[in-house]
């Protein structure tokens, strides 16, 4: 009986332990973090973040969209004045260090990115390398030239020997921050072939009363995003040097008069820019001038109370006169007329304009 009793309590401690063994086991599963569904479905992360991060050269890709309107060189630097500036690349800023140069012989002055490009002047072009390019044998660089030929000579000759590689595009209307209008030739597409090559070539022809100035960017297609983006920034600062005083009127300029754009929004009938040759009349997009047309500067010359008077001509042939206003150096009066006997009539309060940036 004691034998029977002592079995029934042993066959009770060992199904309690069983009992235990279970709850145990099931709290230890249902604890358990589950690995979830999508892990294989992540990419490898070395892989992810190489494909993602941009090469050093090839970090700023042009964006016909980006606020970045490149500043013009500031008249009055000297050779070799170094200075730093605000750049847009990406929709992000980056302080950028400049070098300005002046090189009379080949008649020109800009400003060039000293840290990321090398200055190599022979006597007749002076080439800007990247810095992370061989000397020896560059992919991207600037080179700029003068030629004696006027700019539309100089283009078409330039345009048929592009054309014998490329499909060119001809843009005969450029706006230059400081050199004006010039004609850009761009060189993106082999002929005939409908897709990129392996290099392609921007050149700027910059007209000038001695001939022109020949600007060509040339850059590696995998690398051209950031390489063209800068290489327009410099130009922007670009301009030619004939011995005749460049016009002191920096700035961006609107008219009094006002209009209604597309979208409703109240703005000046145009904004305005002076360079050494013309007067550029645009709009803003995105924070961006865009050239709407030019008119060509007749003369120049400072006031006697030290502000400027300069005379224009209209596509269709109206003389016209901006003077600055005695009683504010920010305003220049708008007359209809190059006779300074007839500026009480001609005067045109609407088309004047107040400085802006």
């Amino acid at each position: 009986m004691a034998r029977k009793k002592t079995f029934f309590v042993t066959i009770a401690v060992l199904a309690l332990v069983v009992l235990l063994m279970m709850i145990v086991a099931g709290r230890s599963r249902s604890s358990a973090v589950p690995k979830p569904a999508d892990t294989v479905l992540s990419a490898d992360p070395v892989s992810s973040t190489e494909s993602a991060e941009p090469s050093e050269a090839k970090d700023e890709p042009v964006s016909p969209s980006e606020p970045a309107e490149p500043s013009p060189a500031e008249p009055g630097r000297q050779d070799g004045e170094r200075f730093e500036d605000i750049i847009i690349l990406e929709g992000m800023e980056e302080t950028v260090c400049y070098e300005h140069i002046q090189n009379n012989p080949l008649g020109f002055e800009m400003d060039y990115d000293y840290e990321k490009f090398v200055r190599h002047s022979e006597p007749d072009r002076e080439i800007f390398v990247s810095c992370w390019d061989d000397p020896e044998d560059p992919e991207n660089y600037l080179e700029v030239r003068y030629s004696p030929l006027d700019a539309e000579a100089a283009a078409a000759e330039i345009g048929e020997m592009l054309s014998n590689d490329y499909e060119i595009r001809r843009d005969d209307l450029f706006p230059l921050e400081r050199a004006g209008i010039c004609i850009r030739i761009a060189a993106d597409e082999i002929r005939g072939g409908g897709y990129m090559p392996d290099h392609l070539q921007t050149v700027y022809i910059i007209p000038a009363s001695d001939g022109c100035r020949v600007a060509a960017a040339h850059c590696a297609t995998v690398e051209s995003e950031g390489f063209l983006r800068r290489f327009r920034y410099m130009m922007n600062t670009f301009s030619a040097v004939t011995g005749q005083e460049s016009i002191p009127i920096p700035g961006t300029w609107q008219t009094a008069s006002v209009e209604y754009s597309d979208d409703g929004a109240m703005q000046p009938a145009y904004y305005v820019r002076f360079t050494d040759a013309d007067i550029l009349y645009g709009h803003l997009k995105d924070g961006q001038f865009v050239l709407d047309h030019f008119d060509k500067i007749v003369s120049f010359e400072e006031t006697v109370f030290g502000g400027h008077s300069v005379q224009a001509q209209a596509s269709n042939g109206a003389p016209y006169t901006y003077r600055t206003s005695e009683s504010d150096e920010n305003v220049l009066e708008y007359y209809e007329t190059w006779r300074e006997e007839d500026f009480p009539e001609a005067y045109r309060g609407g088309a004047s304009l107040s400085r802006c940036g």
